[in-house]
């Protein structure tokens, strides 16, 4: 398989939606390659100190791991490419953290044939990189996160509320993405 033939998946959402538990899920279900996201292994995002500048560089190392792992999968016969993040959740972290959205996205933007949104619909679990433990301020963000999504081509909402049937939701997904991609 050639790495055009690959179809590319973003797992978007707010935090402790479960995207890093789909995308593993997901990207094992279907046999293909899974895309940390980047932010969970930057010195300043785990320092609490990232700045405007910090969200360019992610995505660009994301857009990279993106487009890696394209060519990896294309090499080894794998059918996806599943990325635990995409442009979307930067774009919203830099207006909802600094008032503006980050330079540079568009690589990243451009990245995915679909998208998938993870909503707030399963418990929040504490970690170090969370900072919204409120359901009132996940749901608030988590619209902002459905009306971006409204408007792409090829997107699905994640939002049982168990861990196997939003794996379930998230193959049903494909599978309509390739039944309906011309």
């Amino acid at each position: 398989m050639n790495a055009s033939a690959v179809i590319r998946i973003a797992i978007t959402g707010v935090e402790s939606t479960g995207k890093t538990t789909l995308t593993e899920a997901l990207s094992a279900r279907l046999g293909g390659v899974a895309v940390r996201e980047c932010a969970r292994y930057n010195a300043e995002v785990i320092a609490g100190k990232a700045t405007l500048a910090t969200l360019e560089q992610l995505a660009d190392a994301q857009a990279e791991a993106c487009e890696v792992a394209v060519h990896q999968a294309g090499a080894t016969g794998a059918a996806c490419v599943v990325s635990d993040t995409d442009a979307l959740m930067l774009r919203l972290w830099g207006e909802h953290a600094f008032d503006r959205a980050p330079a540079g996205l568009e690589r990243l933007e451009a990245w995915p044939d679909l998208t998938l949104l993870c909503a707030p619909t399963i418990p929040w679990e504490v970690d170090p990189l969370r900072s919204m433990p409120r359901l009132e301020d996940r749901l608030a963000l988590h619209a902002a996160y459905a009306e971006a999504v409204a408007v792409l081509p090829a997107h699905a909402i994640i939002d049982s509320t168990a861990h196997e049937k939003r794996l379930d939701q998230a193959v049903r997904a494909f599978q309509n993405y390739v039944v309906n991609r011309g």
